[in-house]
């Protein structure tokens, strides 16, 4: 019943074509949504604060003790040189950092 026009050929199969849909919802950009980053930052300082222990320069040594089952693992924060990051990363030592910032005055 399906002939092709071009080569009048009759051995024809449907080959599905990729499609979009489109939603009827509106994406809302962070402004629309109201966050307040500063307070969300805030928020994500003081949870660090109060529930990681600060173990101040020693960052790396504790966080190898912890990855080779000498200590107890652990929350902990604190720093590391950059040669000391390059260790913990070949160590397979998964951190994140998180800048510290000084409050302005005013700011609790």
């Amino acid at each position: 019943m399906i002939t092709c026009p071009f080569c009048k050929n009759t051995d024809i199969t449907r080959v599905l074509s990729p499609v979009a849909i489109k939603s009827s919802q509106v994406e809302q950009k962070p402004e629309e949504v109201g966050l307040d980053y500063k307070k969300l930052a805030k928020h994500v300082v003081e949870y660090i604060k109060n529930n990681f222990d600060d173990v101040g320069t020693a960052f790396a040594k504790e966080a190898l003790k912890m990855h080779y089952g000498v200590t107890k693992k652990r929350n902990i924060r604190g720093s590391a040189t950059g040669e000391e990051e390059e260790t913990l990363k070949e160590e397979g030592i998964k951190f994140f950092k998180i800048p510290s910032v000084k409050p302005k005055d005013g700011d609790n």
